[in-house]
């Protein structure tokens, strides 16, 4: 499968590149309507530029596609939106012919969604924002035990700015005593400068932030801007679709490339979650599938996204293949 972006100036003019390049077998994945532009994603099977010439007496595709008909029934049963369902149903139906629906949803997502798992040695500390209730505490202590080099781990932090009681959850998550914890932004910039300077990274579990709230997303994108952090959303799969694309899109505007999606086991449809990350253009790095500090964070593929929508999939069964 091979997939390019297209801009242009215009719908037509975008469109005009795709079929001037591609041809009438381009799948369409995405458009993207911004202010004086136009992306389309499309993709095909076969290399870009590679001539063929036109069978004479074209066979006409069949009304009805087995494929694309059980992988849109699969995603609307999840509560994928419609557009989320066409776009994904489509693209598995044509570049996934002949292969066993599962796989046809893997190579359909693959289309829509980036991956790009958390690395044990990363390049900056982790700020981990999101909303309140998504399980940002729990991830900071799964990555902090399971994901840390052991000759170079990474350093917990609770910033608890307001005094919530963020450090003692860290610290029993982690079964330890105590964890490094910051009562004030002023403070968490210089723990993160001293880290820098003894050539350490942190992770670090920030106070929730309402993307509902203008006053509270400025703090957020302040406190962002004055350290050397990779900020990382935590999304709860929980929640009505739209407030979840809503939420996924605010935090991708501060600045968040990446999102863990947690409280995947506390959710039967998952639909929603996934089609607002594809909508915020970020990429999936970790998903949560237990509550337990010690079941950790999976990294997340497509393939392991394809077979969260089928019916009684483990985290054992996702796990597999993973580094």
């Amino acid at each position: 499968m091979k997939m390019k972006m297209f801009v242009g100036r215009t719908e037509e003019e975008a469109m005009a590149m795709v079929r001037a390049e591609i041809g009438p077998d381009a799948v369409i994945l995405s458009t993207r309507d911004e202010e004086g532009r136009v992306e389309i994603r499309a993709a095909v099977e076969r290399n870009f530029g590679q001539k063929f010439a036109a069978p004479r007496f074209a066979e006409p595709r069949p009304v009805y596609d087995e494929t694309r008909s059980t992988l849109a029934s699969t995603l609307r049963w999840h509560g994928a939106p419609d557009g989320f369902v066409h776009m994904v149903s489509e693209a598995g139906s044509r570049l996934g012919a002949g292969m066993e629906a599962i796989n046809s949803l893997t190579v359909g997502i693959e289309g829509l969604l980036t991956f790009n798992p958390l690395n044990p040695r990363p390049s900056k500390s982790l700020l981990l924002v999101g909303p309140p209730g998504s399980g940002k505490t729990t991830a900071v202590a799964k990555l902090a035990t399971l994901l840390s080099d052991r000759k170079d781990p990474l350093e917990p932090v609770a910033a608890d700015f307001d005094s919530s009681g963020q450090t003692a959850r860290l610290a029993a998550l982690m079964l330890k005593p105590t964890v490094t914890f910051a009562l004030s932004p002023d403070h968490l910039i210089k723990l993160v400068r001293e880290a820098d300077d003894r050539g350490r990274k942190l992770i670090i579990d920030c106070p929730s932030f309402n993307p509902l709230d203008e006053t509270d997303m400025k703090r957020c994108s302040d406190l962002i801007s004055y350290m050397n952090v990779e900020p990382v959303l935590v999304m709860s799969a929980e929640g009505h679709p739209m407030d979840l694309e809503d939420n996924a899109r605010a935090f991708a505007a501060l600045g968040c490339k990446r999102v863990i999606l947690t409280k995947l086991d506390a959710v039967r449809r998952r639909g929603g979650a996934i089609a607002a990350i594809s909508s915020a253009r970020l990429s999936i790095a970790q998903l949560g599938l237990t509550q337990s500090v010690r079941g950790g964070l999976t990294p997340a593929s497509a393939g392991r996204i394809a077979r969260l929508f089928v019916n009684g999939t483990t985290e054992a069964e996702l796990l597999k293949g993973a580094a």
